[in-house]
């Protein structure tokens, strides 16, 4: 195994219970992969057989309920993620099409050689289960707080993110290209700059590449608390 997909490993929680010397006992592949733009890791219904651990790059998760519908982005997994979750269940099928985004580099994780490692350790496969289950409840959390914001309302708290708790003047850079930052915050790339045009009344300002500029973050964060939905009141 090389260092770089060892690395990549044990950034990931799912694997830092693992012991370094069995890592290489689970990997597709002893080095880490790299992927182009418009590589497909996997498509929507085909056998899943292997996790993919993100240590840099972009992957675009889409779903189609039927090959007549239009395809939705359920996700934009970057360095830190997994793509290919599916893989953890014996004999499953992947439920959505994963394409590279942007250049990637992973470790590629087999679905067959991670199961027959977990088959007598009860104790780690609980865990791994439970740390997949927290990251979907935190994919579900996230989708649910989308609905119930407007449009600008979750690209003014998506740049409050970004500026990570900072105070006064800040510049921030999107992390990748605005059509996938529309696609991220469940928007069409259109109503995307509409939402980066009304927070100009905010002191907000973007231009071409990815550097965005907020005047003052407190404005933006008076601004988000006052559009946010009153909590419903406990019976």
């Amino acid at each position: 195994m090389t260092s770089e997909a060892l690395a990549i490993l044990r950034r990931h929680p799912l694997f830092e219970a693992i012991p370094t010397a069995d890592m290489p006992l689970l990997l597709d592949n002893a080095a880490a992969m790299s992927a182009p733009r418009g590589t497909l890791l996997f498509r929507q219904g085909d056998p899943a057989e292997r996790l993919f651990v993100i240590g840099g790059g972009l992957v675009e998760l889409v779903y189609a309920p039927t090959a007549a519908t239009t395809p939705e982005v359920r996700a934009v997994l970057g360095a830190g993620e997994t793509a290919g979750a599916d893989a953890l269940k014996p004999g499953a099928r992947h439920t959505t099409t994963a394409r590279v985004v942007e250049p990637l580099r992973a470790a590629c994780v087999s679905a067959d050689r991670l199961a027959a490692y977990l088959d007598d350790k009860f104790d780690l496969a609980l865990s791994l289960i439970g740390i997949m289950a927290g990251s979907l409840r935190g994919q579900v959390r996230e989708i649910t707080e989308l609905k119930l914001q407007s449009t600008t309302e979750r690209l003014a708290g998506y740049l409050l993110q970004l500026a990570g708790g900072c105070q006064g003047r800040s510049v921030v850079h999107l992390p990748f290209e605005k059509r996938l930052l529309a696609e991220r915050l469940g928007m069409e790339p259109a109503t995307l700059s509409r939402a980066f045009a009304k927070l100009r009344d905010f002191g907000v300002e973007t231009g071409r590449g990815d550097r965005v500029e907020i005047a003052e973050l407190a404005h933006l964060q008076v601004m988000v608390e006052a559009m946010a939905p009153a909590a419903p009141e406990d019976w």
